[in-house]
């Protein structure tokens, strides 16, 4: 059904994706030559018409007859004129492309908040208003007010789903939990739900409303759509620096000093649970996944065991082992030591082959600084007050902001990680990290499906990579 111009076109497809140079003014050609023909057809037909007896040329067909282009009159050749090919842009013509982009970005943000009159358009959450908790006599009843988009992430008992508003169009994440399969999940997620509600901060997740039917719990949060952060540094075409670790492990710190300002402990600060609020540059950190957190009171001991097997404090590996009585907050201070770690130079420090090995090398707290990398002395130094075995002995949040290190006025260091070996930076090391924890999460998936049978063993073990409380 192609027009019989446009031959030359397709025929000329893969030359015009390869050597656009020279395909433009054989193009240029191949179009004079359509409208060359269409003139002499227009001609032709108009000639033929005048010679039939009594035929007199309208006044609107003289008119487009004339408009047609004479193939008579000079033509510049094309070739002697080619379109120019832009190479490049300057840094200040990126700059001002990016600043128009982002502006109008907002005015369509603008725009996409107002209604059709200009006024605001209504949202399905009062942002500034406390959480709402509603019971529901049903399941469909959730589903009425929400429609299904996609499945984010799914767990042994729960599952992250996608989820639009029906009434306003906005897109939020729900965690859904049946409450039919297991009493412990039901106590994280009215812990998380607990924890989620008291918190206010614009990098922890934030939670909207919270549905109960007789089979399911809903918890219905702001949507991350940028993945996790980890993923995101080991992936981007972007320059991976030390100044990017900094500005990223600042925010954590903050995040952290914010919930141990409110009596709040994380406990389970790992790579999975730092997401990105969306995927441009200047997206937002989203500490997630508050199911492990609790309220804490100074001066008394938690004793809980909880958390991930390679990223758990020494404390709370001796805590299980029954060597010490309990743990306090700076269990999350060892947690923002390892992910600093991990940014910098690609690697968790304790992983090793079997869970009682990795305990091991926790609880001895075996790690230790590599060489060949280019990273900063201040940076190793506060990394090395983090990582310590001794949680008296190990940085505040308080203190961790106050470092060296995170200080705005520190010497910029814009160049890439790098390692010994130019052919693998951290970058590399950081991507080959995020590769084994997807495998890892793949085997343990299909280990959870197999031990879900009851001729399998014992089903306990689906929880194979958290300590259970």
């Amino acid at each position: 059904h192609f027009p019989r111009w446009a031959a030359p076109l397709l025929k000329e497809e893969r030359t015009a994706l390869q050597e656009p140079a020279r395909f433009l003014p054989r193009t240029k050609r191949a179009c004079s030559a359509m409208l060359d023909d269409d003139w002499r057809g227009g001609a032709r037909g108009a000639e033929a018409n005048a010679m039939q007896p009594g035929y007199r040329r309208s006044a609107k067909s003289a008119e487009k007859l004339s408009s047609l282009p004479n193939p008579n009159q000079a033509r510049a050749p094309y070739e002697q004129n080619p379109v120019p090919i832009r190479s490049d842009a300057s840094q200040d013509d990126r700059a001002a492309r990016k600043a128009e982009a982002q502006a109008q970005a907002a005015a369509d943000a603008a725009a996409a908040a107002a209604g059709p009159s200009g006024e605001p358009r209504k949202q399905a959450f009062d942002r500034n208003g406390p959480v709402e908790a509603v019971a529901l006599q049903s399941d469909w009843q959730f589903w009425n007010i929400f429609s299904d988009v996609r499945t984010i992430g799914k767990g042994h008992f729960a599952k992250v789903k996608q989820v639009q508003h029906n009434e306003t169009k906005e897109q939020f994440a729900a965690k859904i939990l049946d409450k039919a399969l297991a009493d412990n999940d039901i106590e994280d997620l009215v812990r998380e739900f607990q924890m989620l509600r008291a918190l206010r901060h614009s990098n922890i997740i934030r939670l909207y409303a919270a549905y109960e039917t007789p089979r399911k719990l809903y918890l219905v949060t702001e949507l991350s759509t940028g993945g996790e952060l980890m993923k995101r540094l080991g992936s981007d075409a972007n320059v991976y620096s030390e100044d990017q670790v900094r500005k990223h492990v600042t925010t954590i710190v903050r995040a952290v000093l914010y919930m141990h300002s409110k009596h709040c402990v994380h406990r389970d600060l790992k790579p999975e649970n730092v997401l990105l609020s969306d995927n441009t540059e200047d997206a937002e950190i989203k500490i997630v996944d508050l199911g492990l957190s609790r309220f804490f009171e100074e001066r008394k001991l938690m004793r809980t065991i909880c958390g991930t097997h390679k990223y758990l404090a020494p404390e709370l590996v001796q805590c299980d082992r029954g060597q010490i009585q309990g743990y306090d907050k700076a269990i999350d201070m060892w947690g923002v030591g390892l992910l600093a770690f991990i940014m910098l130079f690609g690697f968790n420090p304790f992983a090793r082959e079997t869970q009682r090995e990795t305990h091991n090398a926790i609880t001895r707290c075996e790690w230790r600084i590599p060489d060949g990398f280019n990273v900063s002395d201040s940076a190793k130094e506060f990394v090395n007050h983090l990582i310590k075995k001794d949680p008296n002995e190990r940085y505040t949040a308080e203190q961790a902001l106050k470092h060296k290190w995170l200080d705005p006025h520190a010497p910029p260091s814009p160049g890439a990680l790098l390692t010994s070996d130019p052919k693998r930076p951290v970058k590399q090391l950081l991507w080959e990290f995020n590769a084994q924890r997807m495998l890892s999460k793949v085997v343990k998936g299909a280990h959870r499906r197999l031990s879900n049978n009851p001729k399998d063993g014992d089903p306990d073990s689906a929880r194979d990579d958290e300590v259970d409380e």
